[in-house]
């Protein structure tokens, strides 16, 4: 039996832990932009779904459905807000 002595290789070992946090870093980036991108245009498009609710006139049931898409699309302004469509 040889008996060669082990020395771990710490440099490799960060140089792969740094790398695996900026893989990271850059998902959890692309993700947030693609979930700002997603709140701007649900933003814009969510009023059009009012026309018909308003259109009819709001009954018992469509009046919580009315309220429910003017909180999602406030929630989706705030989400959206600063997306730079041109980036």
């Amino acid at each position: 039996m040889s008996s060669v002595p082990h020395t771990p290789d710490l440099p490799l070992e960060r140089d792969t832990f740094r790398r695996g946090l900026g893989v990271a870093n850059a998902a959890v980036r692309t993700g947030l932009r693609n979930a700002k991108a997603a709140s701007f245009w649900a933003a814009i498009v969510l009023p059009f779904t009012y026309l018909p609710l308003l259109a009819g006139g709001l009954t018992g049931g469509e009046a919580l459905l009315f309220a429910g898409l003017v909180a999602v699309n406030a929630l989706a302004f705030v989400g959206g807000h600063g997306y730079e469509p041109a980036e």
